[in-house]
Order: C-alpha cells, then structure tokens, then sequence
C-alpha cells in the first residue's frame, strides 16, 4: 500500500505516477447515486469507525478529469506497460459511472476481514458496484 497516507489509488495525475504503481490493494471502491448519497454514506461510515483519512470521494467529473489528464500525458513505455498493469474492466466500469455523475467512494480497509462491517454500513445507501482489491484478487459486490 502506498506509504502517504493522504495519496489514494485515483491519484495518479501528477508527474511521478505511472501505471505499474497504481496498486489499490486494500481499499473497498463504492459507485453510490450521488455526491449527497456518497457524503450520507461518509457520515454513517466515519460513525462506524472508519476514520476521515481513510476516505475519498471523487465525484463523476473528478474521475474523468483524472483519466483524460492521465492519458494525456502517457508515453509509449507507459502505455506499453499499462496495457498489461492497467484493471482496464475495472477503468471502464468507473468511466461509465463517471459519464453519468455518480460519485465514487474509495475506503482504505487494509484487513480484508472488515470489508463486510463496511458493506453492511453502507446496504442502506443508493449503490450501484463495490469492489474490493485484495492482496491476491478483487471481489466484487452486489449491496443495492
């Protein structure tokens, strides 16, 4: 996992960041309705324990800013390398979502064992896709 804490996995515009370090092992992504519905569900997470650092959200427009910036600027070592590094299903789920103005929510859950405590927290709330990336393998989740 990423040694700065305040860094998550979609934050990969700025110059240093390349495909093979995007590694989001550890964190639970949540496609929910809205922006209001993903600040709700923050709440009842942050009164369930799950600190405020552990958490972002990145609203539709976010996410797509972020990809268009991060594909601007790939080389073609980039590209290469992500071609085979890149969870392009998982890329073009979040892009579809994003095209429509969800908001998604990204939880740093390093002990895979609480990712149902989350889930159950957050069936209350309008979600479309969870998916957690595990040290070995990604699970999806169908909690609406």
């Amino acid at each position: 996992m990423d040694e700065d804490s305040s860094v998550f996995p979609m934050d990969v515009t700025d110059a240093s960041s390349r495909p093979w370090k995007f590694r989001p092992n550890g964190y639970l992504v949540v496609i929910l309705a809205d922006a209001e519905e993903a600040h709700r569900a923050e709440g009842a997470l942050l009164a369930h324990g799950i600190t405020q650092q552990d958490m972002k959200l990145y609203t539709g427009a976010q996410i797509l800013e972020n990809h268009e910036a991060y594909m601007g600027r790939r080389g073609i070592v980039s590209k290469t390398v992500g071609a085979v590094a890149d969870d392009s299903e998982g890329r073009e789920l979040y892009l579809n979502y994003a095209r429509e103005d969800r908001c998604a929510m990204w939880v740093r859950i390093p002990d895979e064992s609480n990712v149902a405590k989350a889930l159950r927290v957050l069936a209350d709330y309008r979600t479309f896709h969870a998916r957690y990336y595990g040290d070995e393998s990604q699970v999806d989740y169908d909690i609406s």
